[in-house]
């Protein structure tokens, strides 16, 4: 009896032994497929960042499903093996401790490379510690079920009906997680279609913002350059007004002196033909503030002398009168003639003493009772060689004959050219 039951534990030991083996299988195995599905979701959410790591992590999904695959035929051989022999249990036994270390080594790599490819080697290190924690749980639990398999030896059978059942549900539950894996290599490459996608819409997206970004440097750039241009033209326009507007005071000022002058201008005219009783006397006021008063030399003088005659002196007078209202500006008194020879008998020889002499004698008569402050007059004699009229007829000869008193420019104290 003692035999029979030596006997009976020394079965049951290696059986229970092995269902225990079958359990630590399907319960790695279950573990593994939660690590592979969380392995997948990270995976799935480093896809984007990853795209050159597909062909790396799909090889290594092949590799870890081909090992799973093959742990479990070996757990269903075994499985089966068990059932019908018992032979041998100890050393098969043995053998099969040594798989599931070469396959928790294998394991262990795996999860080293996954760590590798991922780049998430924390989260793979706290995966791998609680794997570790848990692998030290089922051994506790492996050897606290094997002293309670040497005390109780009821139900091992139904055990072993119901690993068989575990192995049969394992086998559809791969064929299950085929599909998914199938599945999931679709959603993979729609992923990294749809990142290719996104990459390319980014380049897109990053060339055009490129593009903005230096055309709006370019109009910014613009329009400071332009803003400092209109800057310079608005402080010229500024200079430029308020030159403008000490110009326009300064003509302004100016244009009431010229209408003073006019107005004089006219009234000396109007009182010399009043006392001429005929318009013998031309005045003209040029742009550059020049005022010329042109006599003929009848109004003054006889012919051939340069004594001044009663209504002459009254005309020098009227006219010393207005040349008085300009007292800072030079006046110059110009002698004329026409081009017939002076006779034998008479006092000057030539035309040029003729028309220096009357000039003057002009001179004389407004200096004399101050009526001329003499340190503004000039007197020239021009002879006959700047004529206003042809020296053909009677009537040019006449013109040419002629006194010019000319009031210079404020800025201009030499004698003015005709």
């Amino acid at each position: 009896m003692k035999h029979s039951r030596g006997n009976l534990i020394a079965t049951i030991i290696p059986i229970f032994v092995l269902v225990s083996v079958a359990a630590s299988g399907w319960y790695f195995y279950n573990s593994r497929v939660d690590g592979l599905l969380e392995g997948e979701s990270v995976l799935r959410a480093q896809l984007v960042s990853e795209k050159n790591s597909k062909e790396e992590l799909t090889s290594m999904l092949e590799k870890i499903m081909a090992e799973k695959m093959e742990m479990e035929t070996n757990l269903q051989q075994e499985a089966k093996e068990a059932v019908l022999a018992t032979a041998g249990l100890e050393s098969e036994l043995e053998n099969r401790q040594i798989t599931i270390t070469e396959l928790l080594a294998n394991e262990s790599m795996l999860q080293a490379e996954l760590i590798a490819k991922t780049n998430s080697k924390d989260e793979l290190a706290a995966i791998l510690e609680k794997t570790m924690a848990e692998k030290m749980g089922v051994e506790t639990t492996l050897q606290q079920e094997a002293k309670e398999a040497i005390l109780t030896t009821i139900g091992l059978e139904s055990e072993l009906e119901n690993l068989q059942i575990t192995i049969t549900e394992l086998l559809a539950n791969e064929s299950v997680l085929q599909a998914q894996l199938i599945s999931e290599k679709e959603t993979q490459e729609e992923l990294v279609a749809l990142l290719e996608k996104s990459l390319a819409e980014k380049t897109d997206i990053e060339t055009t913002l490129r593009q903005e970004t230096e055309k709006a440097m370019l109009t910014t750039s613009g329009l400071e350059s332009e803003l400092e241009k209109r800057q310079a033209e608005q402080k010229s326009l500024h200079e430029e007004i308020t030159t403008v507007s000490g110009e326009k005071s300064q003509l302004l000022i100016q244009l009431e002196q010229e209408q003073k002058s006019k107005q004089r201008i006219a009234n000396l005219k109007n009182r010399l033909e009043q006392e001429l009783n005929e318009s013998r006397v031309e005045i003209s006021q040029l742009k550059n503030r020049l005022t010329v008063i042109k006599l003929t030399s009848e109004v003054l003088f006889s012919s051939g002398s340069a004594q001044i005659k009663p209504t002459g002196q009254k005309v020098l007078s009227i006219i010393a009168e207005s040349l008085n209202a300009y007292p800072g500006r030079a006046i110059s008194v110009e002698g004329h003639t026409d081009n017939r020879p002076m006779v034998q008998n008479a006092r000057y020889k030539s035309n040029w003493e003729l028309s220096v002499a009357r000039g003057l004698a002009a001179v004389n008569y407004f200096q004399q009772n101050n009526q001329v402050d003499p340190k503004r007059l000039k007197v020239i004699g021009y002879g006959e060689y700047r004529p206003v009229s042809s020296n053909e007829t009677a009537e040019g000869r006449k013109l040419n004959r002629r006194i010019e008193i000319r009031i210079l420019p404020p800025d201009n104290t030499d004698i003015s050219q005709n």
